[in-house]
């Protein structure tokens, strides 16, 4: 799975309290890069931090369950997301790929 940065799409999806836009990480379902890496990744960008320095996915939620339910997603006429916590962000994974990350408040 390859990601590549995106900008806003749309202007109204912020954090209302904080009126921030997410970070988009577009994530290519066709390439190599795990879904845990292309979160990572997206999580280590958002925070400056190496992502060696961050804790494993596993310590926040089933890696396994994650991909899963992202996999039944993509199967999926309707849009449908997944969002949780890590590394004190919300992260939300979308159907189309899409990972959006906003620091937590």
């Amino acid at each position: 799975m390859s990601k590549t940065e995106t900008q806003p799409t749309n202007a109204t999806e912020y954090d209302r309290e904080t009126r921030q836009a997410p970070l988009r990480v577009q994530a290519d379902w066709s390439g190599t890069e795990t879904l845990d890496s292309a979160i990572t990744c997206a999580i280590s960008r958002a925070t400056g931090d190496a992502v060696t320095e961050l804790a494993p996915l596993y310590e926040y939620m089933d890696p396994d369950a994650l991909h899963a339910f992202v996999a039944s997603m993509r199967d999926r006429e309707t849009e449908t997301s997944i969002t949780f916590e890590y590394e004190r962000h919300d992260v939300t994974v979308r159907g189309d790929g899409e990972i959006l990350v906003w620091p937590r408040s």
